[in-house]
C-alpha cells in the first residue's frame, strides 16, 4: 500500500504575505485523500493530501509484533511505519482500521485509539482549525505555533457574513461572542465549528482523546476498584473573605518541572525510591507507621483517606463527635493506641513523626527512638510500605501537553495586554478572539484533573485518580498548614480551593508560592465585585 503523502492542486496562489486560515477539511474514502481548504477575506486555496486512516502505538510495542498479530488476526490491508518513535498503523479504510482496534484491544487488554481521518489528518501534521499559514511554493506552512509571533488572527470572514465585525457585536454581542469562542474551541480540539459538543465535560474527553492519539496511548480498561473522590462545593463566603483558586495550578503539576503525572511514568522501574524521603514520591503513597498514644485522633491531608476510613473502620459515633466538637472539615482518623500499626499517607506520617505521635515501622524492627522522623531514616527498607512514585528520567505526555497549553496560555495573555493598551483595538475580532483562546485554554487546565478523576471518562484509570487526587490534596493541606502559621483563618479548604480571611490574599498566595517552590493559585475577591487575577507563567 503506498505511503501518504501529499498531492497539491493546481491552485497555487501568493497569499502576498497575508495570513490564510484553514478553515475546512473533509475526507474522500473512494480516492483516499483529504481535502483541505485555507481561506481568508479575498482568497481560497484548496490543497489535497493522500491520506489512509491510522492509529498510533507508542514505543512499549514494537514493529514486528504488532505486524505479526494483526496478521494473526487475519487482516491484510493495513501498513505499519516507524517515525519519531511511534508506529503509525495505516489501513485501506476508515472501517478496516476500526476493525482492527476492536480485534487488537481482545489481545493487548488495550483500545488503540481510533479517530475520524479528518481530525487524525490534523493532528498528524500538529495542525487545527484556524491555524494561519503561508503558502510557500506548494507548500502549505503554519505559522501559528508560536502566538508571540504571529499577528492577531482576524477570522470574521468566515464566522460573520456581510457585515463587518464592530457592526455584527452592535447587533448582537451575544451571538457574535458565541461564534468567536466556538472557533476557538475549534482550533484546540480540531474539529469543526459545528461539531464542538455543548458540555465543558463533553470537550475536555475529546481533548484527552487529542493527547492521547498524538502520543500513541491505547486505553486501559480500569481494575473496577472503588474510588471516592469528594466533590467540591463553593462555601457562603463573607466579604471579608477571599477565594483562593487552585483550579489552574493542578495541571502544571501534572509537568515534570512537579510530579510528572502520567500512565507510562508511574512507578517505573528506573527510578524506584530506596529512601522514605526520595524526591520523586507521589503524596498517594501509603506509610506504615506504629503510633506511641493512646487514645489518639488526627485530622488526615486526604479527604479521600478520611472518608474510606470513616466508612469501613468501628468507632464511627467517636469520629462524628470529634467532628462536630473541633469543626473538622472532614472526619478525623482514629482512634488508635499506644503500638497499633497502620498504614496513612504520605504527607500524614510526616506529620505524625515529627510531632512525635508515630514512628516509622521498617521490615525488620519498630523504630523506637524519639528522634525518628523521616529525614533520618534514609536506609529504611521500603518494603512495608505501599509506594508511588514518578519518573526522574522521562517526561510524562501529560507533562509535554501541559507545558505547550501553558505556554499558549501565557502568549494569549500577552496579546491580551497589549491590546488593552489601546481603546480602538479593543473593538477588533483579533482582541475577543485571544481573550477567546485564553479562556478555552483555562478551562481546558483547569477541567483536565476532574474529567481524569471522572469514573465517567474512558481514560479514566483509578491509579492515576489517585494520584491525581492526592496531589491536590497535599497541596491544599499545605497551603492551610501555611495560612494558618501566618495569621489567616482558613473558612473552608476544598479539593480546588480555599476560603480565607485575613490580611492581603494576593499576598499570602505569593508566600505560599515563594516557600513552598508551588505554583502560584489565583485569587478571587468576594467583596462589592467579585475580581479575578491572572496568574504568571514561567
Amino acid at each position: 500500500m503506498p505511503q501518504h503523502s501529499m498531492v497539491s492542486s493546481a491552485q497555487a496562489v501568493s497569499v502576498a504575505n497575508k495570513p490564510i486560515y484553514l478553515t475546512r477539511v473533509s475526507y474522500n474514502e473512494p480516492k483516499a485523500e483529504i481535502l483541505t481548504e485555507f481561506s481568508n477575506k479575498g482568497e481560497r486555496v484548496v490543497k489535497r493530501y493522500k491520506f489512509y486512516p491510522l492509529a498510533l502505538f507508542s514505543s512499549s510495542i514494537s514493529s514486528e509484533k504488532l505486524i505479526e498479530l494483526i496478521l494473526s488476526l487475519g487482516f491484510k490491508g493495513f501498513n505499519i511505519s516507524e517515525k519519531n518513535n511511534l508506529l503509525y498503523l495505516h489501513a485501506s479504510s476508515f472501517a478496516e482500521l476500526k476493525k482492527i482496534s476492536n480485534a487488537l484491544s481482545l489481545y493487548l487488554n488495550k483500545k488503540p485509539l481510533v479517530l475520524e481521518p479528518q481530525r487524525a489528518f490534523l493532528l498528524e501534521r500538529n495542525w487545527s482549525y484556524f491555524d494561519s499559514f503561508e503558502q510557500q511554493g506548494f507548500l502549505m506552512v503554519n505559522t501559528s505555533h508560536n502566538p508571540q509571533g504571529s499577528s492577531p488572527k482576524d477570522l470574521s470572514f468566515f464566522l460573520i457574513k456581510e457585515i463587518s465585525f464592530p457592526q455584527a457585536l452592535r447587533l448582537s454581542e451575544q451571538d457574535s461572542l458565541f461564534l468567536v469562542e466556538q472557533a476557538a474551541w475549534s482550533e484546540v480540539l480540531s474539529l469543526p465549528i459545528e461539531k464542538i459538543p455543548l458540555t465543558k465535560e463533553e470537550r475536555v474527553e475529546l481533548f484527552l482523546e487529542n493527547v492521547f492519539f498524538k502520543h500513541g496511548e491505547m486505553l486501559s480498561f480500569d481494575s473496577g476498584e472503588k474510588f471516592f473522590s469528594e466533590k467540591d462545593y463553593s462555601p457562603f463566603s463573607y466579604d471579608a473573605t477571599s477565594k483562593i483558586d487552585f483550579s489552574l495550578v493542578w495541571a502544571e503539576l501534572f509537568s515534570n518541572t512537579f510530579f510528572n503525572i502520567g500512565p507510562e511514568t508511574k512507578n517505573c522501574s528506573c527510578c524506584s525510591p530506596v529512601v522514605l524521603d526520595a524526591r520523586n514520591l507521589l503524596p498517594s503513597s501509603m506509610i506504615k507507621i506504629q503510633f506511641k498514644e493512646d487514645n489518639l485522633f488526627f485530622e488526615s491531608s486526604s479527604s479521600n483517606f478520611a472518608m474510606n476510613f470513616h466508612n469501613s473502620m468501628p468507632f464511627k459515633d467517636q469520629r462524628v463527635s470529634k467532628r462536630k466538637e473541633f469543626f473538622l472539615n472532614s472526619f478525623p482518623v482514629g482512634p488508635f493506641f499506644r503500638d497499633d500499626f497502620a498504614l496513612v499517607p504520605l504527607m500524614d506520617a510526616k506529620r505524625l513523626v515529627e510531632g512525635e505521635k508515630a514512628v516509622l515501622v521498617s521490615s525488620k524492627q519498630v523504630l523506637q527512638s524519639k528522634n525518628s522522623s523521616l529525614a533520618d531514616n534514609n536506609s529504611i527498607p521500603v518494603s512495608v510500605h505501599e509506594l508511588n512514585w514518578f519518573c526522574l528520567n522521562k517526561e510524562s505526555f501529560f507533562s509535554k501537553e501541559v507545558r505547550l497549553a501553558n505556554n499558549k496560555l501565557f502568549a494569549f495573555r500577552k496579546v491580551i495586554d497589549f491590546f488593552e493598551k489601546d481603546f480602538v483595538s479593543q473593538k477588533s475580532f483579533g482582541y475577543f478572539y485571544s481573550k477567546a483562546m485564553y479562556s478555552v485554554l483555562s478551562q481546558v487546565l483547569s477541567e483536565l484533573p476532574s474529567q481524569l478523576t471522572n469514573s465517567n471518562s474512558k481514560f479514566f484509570s483509578t491509579s492515576l485518580a489517585k494520584n491525581i487526587v492526592s496531589v491536590q490534596e497535599a497541596t491544599i493541606a499545605k497551603f492551610k498548614e501555611f495560612s494558618e502559621k501566618n495569621g489567616y483563618r482558613v473558612l473552608h479548604a476544598g479539593k480546588s480551593f480555599a476560603s480565607v480571611k485575613g490580611f492581603s490574599s494576593l499576598k499570602l498566595a505569593k508566600d505560599f508560592s515563594e516557600q513552598t517552590k508551588l505554583p502560584q493559585p489565583e485569587i478571587v475577591s468576594f467583596k462589592s465585585v467579585q475580581k479575578k487575577t491572572y496568574r504568571a507563567f514561567a
